[in-house]
């Protein structure tokens, strides 16, 4: 044989290994409806870097609105094609997630605080929110902030609170308007040995930074940054599975939304290699 044609044969043979080691490299189960390994991306501006929580308005799915962790700005980002509008209302801080209801945008705060805004208030460069509600959550890290238009309530996530350390579990709280206050109506509870045996493992840590309600089943769609977990909780707040994120697609997950077809928002904080992003993930009914 000649030198040559051994050569070719040796090359064809490391592209067979290299594609078979390619497909070896499987993405992790996705909950029933979605696959992994099809999405869009939605590359973002370095202005959106730390990308956190992320909300529709109903209704309006050409636009998803945004917030990053330390600058006191709120963001209108068009699909797919990541244009952006930047409305700066206040200084610094530690903003964790957004919520939109009717009219409302709710912007939370790490300690439990809030800030109002009524949604024509962000057509402007600058807005004022209407009131700021301080600390009215328990003492803790909040990272998850979701807006239901069925119940008209919002619903907190705590990430790290010493309670919910104590009894092992992860609290949400049920909040509503009444007249002008914001107030805490109900708690609910998920105990952390769920998470973990739904995952298959006993110490893995579930530090919940998202939540959303799935628009057709009805079902809770709770993520965590820590460990890149999802979990799926039904309506009484019982776990019904956990499904391992990709860490090569969502190094830092901080934010999911859905659409009113299903179709799954999560977005992810970028790094010094990669850029702030939003990756879509179609919807088929099972």
């Amino acid at each position: 044989m000649k030198l040559k044609e051994l050569m070719v044969i040796l090359l064809l043979g490391c592209v067979a290994l290299l594609a078979c080691g390619q497909q070896a490299e499987e993405l992790p189960a996705a909950p029933p409806g979605y696959d992994w390994s099809v999405y869009e991306k939605i590359i973002l501006s370095d202005d959106l870097l730390e990308i956190s929580g992320i909300a529709f308005a109903p209704g309006r799915y050409d636009t998803i609105y945004a917030q990053q962790d330390e600058e006191g700005e709120i963001f209108k980002v068009g699909l797919p094609s990541g244009k952006y509008k930047r409305v700066n209302f206040g200084d610094g801080g530690d903003y964790e997630d957004i919520a939109i209801r009717a009219d409302t945008l709710l912007l939370l705060e790490s300690d439990g605080s809030f800030y109002g805004f009524k949604l024509d208030s962000l057509n402007e460069k600058k807005a004022k929110p209407f009131g700021y509600y301080e600390k009215i959550l328990p003492g803790g890290e909040y990272e998850g902030l979701f807006a239901d238009i069925v119940t008209g309530s919002y619903y907190a996530l705590c990430k790290s609170c010493k309670s919910d350390k104590k009894n092992k579990q992860i609290t949400i709280y049920e909040l509503q308007w009444h007249n002008d206050s914001l107030l805490v109506t109900r708690n609910h509870v998920i105990p952390t040995a769920e998470l973990t045996a739904a995952g298959g493992k006993k110490k893995a840590a579930f530090e919940p930074s998202a939540l959303a309600k799935h628009p057709v089943t009805g079902d809770w769609y709770i993520v965590s940054s820590v460990n890149k977990m999802l979990a799926v909780v039904n309506q009484q707040w019982q776990v019904k599975a956990t499904y391992p994120l990709s860490r090569k697609l969502l190094g830092q997950p901080e934010g999911i939304a859905f659409d009113n077809s299903g179709n799954m928002f999560i977005s992810s904080e970028g790094d010094e290699l990669q850029a702030g992003r939003i990756l879509k993930f179609a919807y088929k009914k099972p």
